[in-house]
């Protein structure tokens, strides 16, 4: 009996809270991941579908970024921080016109959930013509560019990493394709172009290979640039593709020892929650950042999710043992209801190298000047 009250004691007890204890962070859950429109007629312009979500963690979270597979799709999304329990969305935008026939296009979500940073939404449907006469002059499918996917994606790339990616460009119109070579003074320094197809015959495919070196980026977090391919397909003369790529500094696996000798960044508060209060003013909080480590701690980035609020700070870098203060000035004008946002903060502490600082307030009405700015 002894020993079984013990065995109870050792599972259920106060010293073994970590066993059942829930992971710290944002969690993202939504209601479904795929969509089907049906049929669609081309003359609609747009198709539109929406996919909730909810916050099921017990941390703040935001959407970084949302991206799509194909420009003929736009995202919109929940812009303010959705706080534990709270709902968000996030919408597609088909564009029907000129893309008939059936489509199938992902969108790509990337936030700061624990479990799931990165998730895939799918829209799938058929495009068709409205009926016509049967006098009316049926216009001719040459078909068009396409390509094997829609964006090169490095998500993440660590600091310290090259990679190397190829997508096929297929040529299904009846046209010879001259494509103007990709000037690389037009792309970003970290990226190298190492294979481009001078020219397709009808239904033939080339390689673009891209090459990018992460240690040449200078920013961090999440990106999206366009590369834009121009020939003289009558049916395609310019085809965008992307590039997405979340940058994260590389930490090599380190020992409890030699974590003591990195560099720690300390924030005297997770965030301010201003309250319930009138829109209009500029409003001022501050942080205090302190490098507790032994080794110069380097901040990468401190960014607003939000032009309402501007940073200003001394220096981003701490020696050990330093400190300074970060003064946040947050702008509400045109505030109405609740205001959530975060600054995201990037640095060289290994253990928390990525973390975000919230900013709450309520507003019950919507003042289109600031009284408090200088005339």
């Amino acid at each position: 009996m002894k020993i079984q009250l013990l065995f109870i004691l050792f599972l259920f007890g106060p010293s073994n809270k970590g066993v059942f204890a829930q992971s710290k962070g944002a969690e993202i859950s939504f209601d479904h991941h795929a969509y089907d429109f049906g049929t669609l007629l081309e003359s609609i312009g747009f198709a539109k579908h929406q996919y909730p979500f909810t916050n099921t963690g017990n941390q703040a979270l935001f959407i970084q970024q949302v991206q799509t597979s194909c420009g003929c799709t736009t995202p919109d999304w929940t812009r303010d921080t959705i706080l534990p329990g709270k709902t968000g969305f996030i919408e597609a935008s088909y564009e029907t016109v000129n893309r008939l026939g059936e489509f199938k296009k992902t969108i790509t979500v990337y936030s700061n959930a624990l479990s799931s940073p990165i998730v895939h939404l799918d829209i799938v449907g058929n495009v068709v013509k409205e009926e016509s006469s049967p006098f009316a002059a049926k216009i001719p499918d040459y078909g068009k560019l396409s390509l094997s996917q829609a964006s090169f994606s490095f998500n993440p790339i660590y600091s310290n990493q090259t990679d190397t990616q190829t997508i096929r460009i297929i040529n299904e119109t009846p046209f010879t394709t001259v494509f103007t070579p990709i000037d690389p003074t037009q792309i970003p320094i970290f990226c190298k172009i190492l294979r481009f197809p001078s020219s397709l015959e009808p239904n033939e495919s080339g390689k673009l290979t891209l090459q990018i070196d992460a240690k040449k980026i200078t920013h961090y977090g999440f990106n999206v640039i366009e590369l834009p391919i121009v020939s003289d397909n009558p049916s395609t003369p310019y085809l965008g593709i992307y590039l997405n790529y979340y940058h994260k500094e590389y930490f090599p696996k380190m020992n409890a020892k030699q974590l003591l000798k990195q560099a720690k960044l300390l924030v005297n508060k997770l965030g301010q929650d201003f309250g319930k209060l009138e829109a209009g003013d500029i409003l001022t909080t501050e942080f205090v950042f302190t490098n507790s480590g032994k080794s110069e701690l380097l901040i990468h980035e401190i960014s607003p999710d939000c032009g309402c609020i501007t940073l200003k700070y001394p220096k981003k870098n701490l020696k050990p043992g330093e400190s300074m203060t970060i003064k946040v000035l947050f702008d509400t004008v045109l505030k109405k209801g609740n205001a959530n946002h975060a600054i995201w903060v990037v640095s060289n502490d290994p253990v928390t190298p990525e973390r975000s600082l919230l900013i709450r307030a309520q507003f019950d009405k919507k003042v289109i000047e600031c009284k408090t700015c200088p005339k």
